[in-house]
């Protein structure tokens, strides 16, 4: 016996409905003998109360930006840790593109700029950020940057010993600063949506 398409198909969700247990009056468009009732469960609320506990937060936090000699800067800002609330936001903002990506260890680019105000955020492994002078900062799971030295020199990314994956927001590139200037209220604050 052959079976076309319209009845495989028919048969297959026949055979779900059945193994899910749903039945009930037929639903407009079924098949006859198919019936759906809404699923019935327990009045859920709509917000939840948290625990008590703290709200799981960044780390650190670190900022890159261009100085007036072209060459990036880095710097650690100061973490405040949300209290009292069961829900925080850090940044709402409009993204003009995410990625997510993976580099094997060691894996990277030489200096480069970032092209829009860029967050960096590593899910996995970690991410080394160099500067001209050598400094190296290492970015690891609970860490984010936020890098806006879209003009001189930039900055070197590689991969950490046990390779990276990576989460990178970019923001719209009018929000790049001037070289030699950096406005954290233009990101931080409600007001710079």
């Amino acid at each position: 016996m052959t079976f076309d398409p319209g009845k495989r198909e028919f048969l297959g969700g026949a055979a779900l409905l059945a193994m899910l247990g749903i039945s009930g009056p037929a639903v407009a468009g079924s098949a006859p003998g198919i019936r759906v009732e809404p699923v019935q469960g327990p009045n859920l609320p709509m917000e939840f109360p948290g625990s008590g506990g703290t709200v799981p937060w960044l780390k650190r936090v670190f900022h890159l930006y261009s100085g007036p000699d072209g060459l990036t800067r880095g710097e650690q800002l100061e973490v405040v840790e949300p209290r009292g609330q069961a829900i925080a936001t850090l940044l709402r903002r409009t993204a003009a593109r995410v990625t997510l990506g993976g580099s094997q260890p060691g894996a990277g680019f030489g200096f480069h700029v970032a092209s829009q105000p860029t967050l960096l955020i590593p899910i996995f492994g970690s991410m080394m950020i160099g500067l001209h002078d050598g400094t190296e900062y290492e970015l690891r799971h609970g860490d984010l940057a936020y890098a806006e030295d879209c003009t001189g020199k930039g900055h070197i990314s590689k991969a950490g010993p046990e390779g990276s994956f990576m989460v990178a927001v970019q923001l719209p590139g009018e929000g790049c600063p001037l070289s030699g200037s950096s406005d954290m209220t233009k990101v931080w604050s409600d007001q710079a949506r």
